[in-house]
Parts: C-alpha cells; sequence; structure tokens
C-alpha cells in the first residue's frame, strides 16, 4: 500500500457518484473529500483482513477488487481445510463502497478484500467521519441514513442467501 498524492476534485467526484453521500450539497461534498485519505494499492495487495478490525470505509477510484471470505471444508473423515469463497468483485464503474460498517460500529472485519488490480482507494476512517458528523449534523443525518440503507439492502440479501442456501441444503439432505 502506497499513499498518493491526489486532487480535490478526483475526491469530489468519487464522492459524488456513490450513493451514500447523494443527498449531499457541493458544499457538503467538499467536507467529506477533505477527510477522505487517497492510497494506492497494487494487484494481489490484501486491504483488508476477515477478523480484525475495522476502522475505516473504502471506495474505488481506479482499479477492481475482491471481496471474500474463509470457509472450512471438509475433505474427509478427519480432514478440515481452510478454503476462500469469493463473495463479489468490485469496480470503480460500481461507485462502490466497502469497510462501512466500520464508520458506525467498532467490530471486526467480516470479510478480506483483496486488490485484483492497481487500485486507488478513498479512505474515510471512523473518527473523521464521527467528527464531520459532529460539525454537521444535517451531513451526517444524510449519510448515515444512506449507510443504514446500504446495511439493510445487504441484511435483506444476506437474509435471503441464508434462506435459499438452507432450503438447498434440506433437499440435498432429504434425498
Amino acid at each position: 500500500m502506497m499513499m498518493v498524492e491526489d486532487g480535490m476534485e478526483a475526491k469530489i467526484k468519487t464522492a459524488s457518484a456513490t450513493d451514500i453521500f447523494q443527498d449531499l450539497s457541493p458544499e457538503e461534498l467538499e467536507l467529506v473529500a477533505v477527510t477522505m485519505e487517497p492510497l494506492k494499492f497494487e494487484g494481489g495487495d490484501v486491504i483488508m483482513k476477515e477478523g480484525e478490525m475495522g476502522g475505516a470505509m473504502y471506495f474505488i477510484a481506479e482499479g477492481e477488487v475482491e471481496v471474500h471470505k474463509a470457509l472450512t471444508m471438509k475433505f474427509g473423515q478427519d480432514d478440515f481445510r481452510e478454503t476462500e469463497k469469493t463473495l463479489s468483485v468490485l469496480k470503480q464503474s460500481d461507485h462502490a463502497v466497502f469497510g462501512e460498517m466500520a464508520l458506525v460500529a467498532e467490530l471486526e472485519r467480516s470479510a478480506t478484500v483483496t486488490a485484483r488490480t492497481d487500485t486507488t482507494l478513498y479512505q474515510i476512517d471512523r473518527e473523521s467521519f464521527l467528527e464531520l458528523a459532529r460539525q454537521n449534523p444535517s451531513l451526517g443525518f444524510k449519510v448515515t441514513l444512506r449507510l443504514a440503507e446500504l446495511l439493510s439492502n445487504r441484511l435483506k440479501k444476506s437474509g435471503e442467501d441464508v434462506i435459499r442456501l438452507t432450503t438447498a441444503l434440506s433437499i440435498a439432505l432429504s434425498q
């Protein structure tokens, strides 16, 4: 990981294309951009690791990342091995964010994220976001509402995935 110099315009452009900032005024977007720290990763670099404490949210300015989780698989009677399951691939064109839970809760990361290509990210850390929200309650409310919507959608999708998987497992076990 390397720090990169980046201009305010690029930060504002990235922030304005991101759903969680869609309700912000140009002035509020500029305040957000000030808190965004640019980071550069090479393909294959681990950006965040499942199980580590989270402290920042990331936006993809350039490149692709892969989100994956560790799984334990049974290969024999006493043969259990760890393997990785890719959950999704996120690209700059998706205007995706990841690590967003770190802004609202001090929790362990739920997945590992690895750069698939050379990737430039913008990072907003929890303390910077909280300070920005304290100083600008309207901005904080708008972003927090969008974060809640994003997390709710992801939770709903996870619930649907669990139902699909348990149904498939039930069918497989009944045969």
